[in-house]
């Protein structure tokens, strides 16, 4: 008979099972004796107690017509869950009763088994069977992982099973144990079965889930004989899917362009959204906020037909990027950066009240603090790793707004805003000169000369810091001429230090690059005797005095120029017209260079393109006699983004 049988896909359905429930040693023994206690007097299956309660025989026909799936997208042919309650797997089986099923439910969970069966399976089958045996007795409140692996609460006092009330109990079977319920244990999706399968996000979906990949998994999956020519068959196929942007911090992309793409941003490490034991919040876009987005940003990713590669070819030549669809490029750099900030680990925002507190949020807090608008946290950190803090014209919490829903794992915010502010993608481009920032191109004898990185502790020359300046990582860059030549460097504006737009200081997370937009342009300027102080390794009190620094600057200015190299959509980069500066040396100085100056097309996430800056020494021989000198000392450049209508202050 068909409900004797043993299961010829049992060995696949109890490796996928095992994944999901590890066994204690009692457990071990129902597994592999399941005639002990109760049980040994039982004489039928589970299946045939259920479809012989006529208590029970709404749940039963659903059961009947219920595919066992391997994933999403693989049912085992004409097995069904009677032939699984059937085999010789040891389960526990909450069965509701025909009472709580009415007539329309009754009759939307039969179509589902003809048109989506594997949502019927997860959300209703899977929710009311666990591997073992679970009996109604003791004082135990335990979490049951339930056989589509969310985490379910079998309070025994109580006699409920995820709040539902048992009505009967540990009713043995041959192959486990029943209890019937009044009610359905509810479901709830976690945060990648919501994207997934709730129908709410479609233009969210289409992105995220567009990343999954499934492979056939040959470890999992149950070899027969080999074929006529030796190569391996499989008794059953396990197939197995992963999403590119899960537990990443990044992923190549899949696109005909990805040999000139930087890697792309997944949600961050231990950000595993389908697991059931996690603490997330996450922010998830309505096809408004979606849109509202994208349109918002698109004017930042404007991309040209063709590159100059600097960092390919040979020495004083450059490779030209071509060949690539400049609209695909711009629709998965926008669409990438609007999904990887989204996601927020409980466990690592920082302590409520502060941190000498030291008390970790419960999501029950966390959820309370926001619908409160209470910025209690200092700040919020994503499983990315960006902090994002609040500012004079915008709160944190402003992120989560729309509905909030329970998942298994956390709480979404199903946004119908977008409330990111446009700062956070046009992050200022923050270049620490002094972290090898300079490109060589040596055809235009491009060169840095003697240059040399060089130390000044702030703390140790304290008074002299805060007086006339610090200097970014205790460290600047000397350029010093070749000969008597002027020096001369080119300075890539990528960022290699990512800038907090609140503290202005630098911080953890992705760097910043040039996008198609308007900008005001730094360079931080060091006093040359700076490097006196830096050379000696200790500080003189002379300079103390301010008339005596008065005098070593007035003996150690200098004038320089500096351009723009950049793509304007020509063949090669363009070059901007020369800027002079003149620096008198008294102090630490952040000078403009170019106010408003819109680069015309973007370089966000472009591997090895760029533009550039042209520094060079312009002292003239009178100004040589006159207390200036080639030797610069470049701190940093620094570049911030502007909205049209919101000018960037000093």
């Amino acid at each position: 008979m068909a409900n004797k049988r043993i299961n010829k896909y049992l060995g696949a359905m109890t490796i996928g099972a095992l994944i999901l429930a590890t066994p204690s040693c009692s457990d071990y023994d129902d597994h592999y004796f399941p005639t002990r206690g109760d049980e040994s007097d039982a004489t039928e299956t589970l299946w045939e107690k259920i479809s012989s309660d006529p208590n029970l025989s709404r749940f039963a026909d659903i059961l009947q017509h219920a595919q066992y799936y391997k994933d999403d997208t693989h049912p085992v042919k004409n097995y069904t869950y009677a032939d699984v309650l059937s085999s010789g797997q040891v389960c526990t089986v909450w069965a509701p009763e025909n009472d709580y099923f009415t007539d329309e439910e009754y009759k939307q969970w039969l179509a589902m088994a003809e048109t989506n069966g594997y949502n019927l399976e997860q959300q209703l089958v899977r929710n009311h069977i666990a591997l073992w045996r679970h009996n109604l007795s003791g004082t135990a409140v335990d979490t049951i992982k339930m056989y589509n692996g969310k985490n379910l609460i079998f309070d025994r006092p109580e006699a409920t099973m995820q709040g539902v009330k048992l009505n009967r109990s540990n009713i043995p079977a041959m192959n486990g144990v029943l209890h019937t319920l009044k009610g359905r244990t509810p479901y709830e999706y976690n945060f990648y079965e919501y994207i997934k399968y709730s129908g709410e996000l479609p233009a969210f979906h289409d992105y995220f889930i567009g990343k999954d990949t499934t492979y056939f998994n040959s470890g999992a999956s149950i070899e027969g004989l080999p074929d006529k020519n030796g190569n391996p068959t499989y008794v059953d196929s396990i197939y197995t899917t992963s999403n590119l942007l899960i537990n990443r911090y990044s992923y190549l992309p899949r696109t005909n362009q990805d040999k000139y793409m930087s890697a792309m941003r997944g949600l961050g490490g231990g950000s595993n959204i389908t697991a059931e034991d996690s603490m997330y919040i996450m922010i998830l876009p309505t096809d408004a906020a979606w849109e509202e987005a994208y349109n918002k940003l698109k004017p930042l990713y404007k991309y040209a037909a063709t590159y100059e590669n600097r960092d390919k070819g040979n020495r004083g030549t450059t490779e030209t990027m071509k060949d690539y669809n400049v609209d695909s490029l711009m629709e998965e750099n926008i669409k990438n950066d609007l999904t990887y900030p989204l996601l927020f680990n409980i466990h690592k925002q920082p302590k409520l009240g502060g941190f000498e507190q030291g008390l970790p949020w419960t999501l029950e807090q966390f959820v309370q603090t926001i619908a409160e608008q209470n910025d209690t946290a200092e700040y919020l950190y994503n499983t990315y790793g960006d902090t994002i803090r609040s500012s004079e014209i915008w709160k944190k919490t402003e992120l989560f707004n729309g509905e909030c829903i329970k998942m298994s794992n956390g709480y979404g915010y199903k946004a119908n805003k977008w409330a990111f502010p446009l700062e956070y993608y046009m992050a200022p481009v923050l270049v620490e000169v002094s972290g090898g920032a300079f490109y060589y191109q040596s055809s235009d004898k491009f060169y840095v000369g003697t240059g040399q990185h060089k130390s000044f502790s702030n703390s140790s020359y304290a008074d002299i810091a805060n007086k006339y300046g610090r200097v970014s990582r205790d460290n600047f860059y000397l350029m010093k001429p070749k000969g008597t030549s002027h020096p001369k460097g080119e300075i890539k504006l990528y960022g290699n230090v990512r800038l907090d737009p609140t503290t202005k200081s630098s911080v953890g997370g992705h760097y910043s690059e040039v996008m198609s937009g308007k900008y005001d342009i730094y360079i931080v300027m060091v006093p040359n005797w700076y490097t006196t102080i830096s050379d000696a390794g200790e500080l003189d009190s002379v300079f103390y005095d301010s008339l005596y620094v008065d005098s070593i600057a007035a003996l150690c200015k200098n004038k320089f120029k500096v351009q723009l190299r950049y793509n304007n959509g020509a063949a090669s980069d363009a070059t901007t017209k020369a800027v002079e500066i003149d620096y008198d040396a008294k102090k630490v100085d952040t000078i403009k260079v170019f106010e408003n100056f819109t680069f015309p097309y973007s370089y966000k996430d472009l591997r090895f393109c760029y533009p550039t800056m042209i520094v060079q020494g312009s002292a003239s021989s009178a100004n040589l006699r006159n207390g200036y000198i080639r030797e610069l000392c470049i701190d940093q450049v620094i570049m911030k983004g502007k909205e049209e209508s919101e000018p960037v202050a000093d």
